[in-house]
């Protein structure tokens, strides 16, 4: 397994629950949640960085904030271990 500190920052007061944010999320991150209309972040530990979440998002609810030393994007790069 490896060690990640991603963070995925949400403001459910700025959300209206168009559910954009979860239907752009193509590595099931995100969740739903029918009954609040709003987002869960489940899985953040499997985010790709892709910001789809956030660019779709209109209200500017959602801040995707990759931890870039973590394992996950040093063993990409071998110069930097």
């Amino acid at each position: 397994m490896i060690f990640t500190n991603h963070k995925i920052n949400f403001n459910a007061d700025l959300c209206v629950g168009c559910g954009l944010c979860y239907k752009a999320c193509f590595v099931d991150v995100i969740r739903w949640d029918a009954e609040k209309k709003q987002p869960v972040f489940k899985y953040v530990e499997d985010c790709e960085h892709c910001f789809y979440c956030q660019s779709v998002c209109k209200k500017n609810a959602i801040e995707v904030v990759p931890d870039f030393t973590s394992e996950r994007f040093l063993q990409s790069f071998p110069q930097y271990k």
